[in-house]
């Protein structure tokens, strides 16, 4: 039984198997980059990571459910390797995530449909970064109106403004408008046949290769395997067990199925509306994180783990924006999603410490969750490597903060790496970036050796951008 304690969450009763040991990992999509590099840690470095129970969510479903293929130690570091090779020889988001047809159909034909109807964005305005590369700024008001006044007013009936100029563009396009209309027709077509914008990129398929993953090493292995699903019908969270049933939140079989176990990996990944939902028995399942993204309760409390570590790739706070004044509806619902999850994870992250769990989490936002770079990717791996090593060693606050500030300024370091990259003639970008490796190495030669990923000492050395030339000088260092 269960008291409710902590944000509502449970303190159980049941007195934990101190020789159980259970590993959280949350969802985050391409930021599991953070949780290879902490488990490459421990795995290293920490004898007591022998864990028996592995809870996962999204992301973390597909590591967690790799890894309790093998009942040791061993085995599991292979598959961690096998998983770090494929995660971090990403180049683009569509080794993860790829679009459908009528997605890339409306990214690539986009600019021509704009300029057709004469609303081609203006030269002056900077390119708006997006993980839905067609969505467009809504430029910002000219006038400040009330929003009293504006929210009590009755809209307008939508008016086209049919201009000489604008009808003469038309006519003088005539051709191309059965195209256009073929291509809307077709994408509709498409949307409501995949109910979703991407699929899953090649480096999901070759996780789940029956070489790689085989749902029958994990019913043999011995551990306890639990990943999170959301039904979209009841809205429940569920999870699917190693041996493919369902169970609810308290850890009851609602389901004994069995099912599919690479289906409930792809249920536990089907971020709504990217991905396409997945039916698993009679109901209709979407990513965990919509209930939990970081499902300590069920390994803390349900399976009675003795000792508990919860890798999330979650930080706590959302980034600053500028002025969402002028945002448009699609920025409203993801800022306030972003804040939503923020808001939760603080909530996980917080029952997690009260319950005394080992809680390796990020503390720099290297990237975001569906953001595929190699340079970020392997930043972010090595942050989670040299947190791992941080809160498992104990080490000094004055030595925590060292190793982040590493972070934080090998992060600086690629974004002027980058700017001087589109602009190498530019003389007072190559300065300042050698500036800001020479602060690095100060920063590293500080900083314990220990608390740094493998490699990491000789950033400053190096550029970290997969677009520099492997030949390329390094203009910092003396010769």
């Amino acid at each position: 039984m269960a008291g409710r304690g902590w944000f509502g969450l449970p303190f159980f009763d049941r007195e934990p198997e101190a020789a159980t040991t259970a590993c959280v990992l949350s969802g985050g999509g391409s930021r599991a980059s953070f949780q290879i590099g902490a488990l490459t840690y421990l795995y290293e470095h920490d004898q007591d990571f022998t864990p028996k129970v592995f809870v996962g969510t999204s992301a973390g479903a597909i590591l967690a459910s790799g890894l309790a293929q093998y009942a040791d130690a061993d085995g599991q570091r292979g598959f961690l390797n096998r998983l770090s090779e494929l995660w971090l020889g990403m180049r683009s988001p569509e080794d993860m995530f790829t679009p459908r047809p009528w997605l890339a159909r409306i990214l690539t034909e986009a600019p021509a449909w704009l300029e057709l109807v004469g609303q081609s964005a203006k030269p002056s305005e900077p390119p708006q970064r997006s993980w839905l590369s067609l969505r467009r700024r809504r430029p910002e008001p000219e006038v400040e109106e009330d929003p009293v006044e504006e929210a009590l007013t009755p809209d307008e009936e939508p008016r086209a403004d049919l201009s000489l100029g604008l009808m003469a563009q038309l006519a003088g396009n005539l051709g191309r408008l059965p195209k256009l209309g073929g291509d809307l027709v077709a994408a509709r077509a498409g949307l409501e046949q995949s109910r979703s914008m991407y699929r899953p990129g090649p480096v999901l398929g070759k996780l789940l290769e029956p070489a790689t993953f085989d749902p029958a090493r994990v019913a043999a292995s011995g551990i306890e395997l639990r990943i999170a699903m959301v039904a979209l019908e009841t809205g429940r969270l569920h999870f699917m067990r190693q041996d493919g049933a369902l169970v609810d939140r308290a850890d009851r079989v609602i389901d004994a199925g069995p099912h599919s176990l690479t289906r409930g990996v792809l249920a536990s990944c089907a971020l709504p509306g990217v991905f396409r939902p997945v039916p698993v028995g009679a109901e209709t399942y979407v990513d965990g994180g919509a209930r939990e993204n970081l499902p300590a309760e069920m390994a803390i409390g349900h399976l009675g783990a003795g000792r508990t570590y919860v890798v999330s790739s979650q930080n706590d706070g959302v980034p600053p924006r500028s002025s969402m004044a002028g945002a448009d509806i699609f920025q409203v619902v993801m800022r306030a999603t972003e804040i939503l999850m923020d808001e939760s994870g603080r909530d996980e992250h917080a029952y997690a410490h009260s319950v005394g769990a080992i809680v390796i989490a990020p503390e720099v936002n290297v990237h975001d969750a569906m953001t595929v770079d190699p340079a970020l990717l392997r930043l972010f791996h090595d942050h989670g490597y040299s947190r791992a090593a941080v809160v498992t060693s104990e080490a000094a606050p004055r030595e925590a903060v060292l190793a982040r500030r590493v972070i934080e300024q090998r992060l600086r370091c690629l974004r002027l790496e980058e700017a001087w990259l589109a602009e190498r003639d530019d003389r007072r970008r190559i300065l300042e970036l050698g500036s800001a490796k020479l602060e690095l190495r100060d920063l590293i030669a500080r900083c314990p050796k220990d608390l740094l990923a493998p490699g990491a000492a000789e950033a400053w050395s190096r550029f970290e951008s997969a677009d520099a030339a492997v030949d390329l000088e390094v203009p910092w260092i003396e010769r």
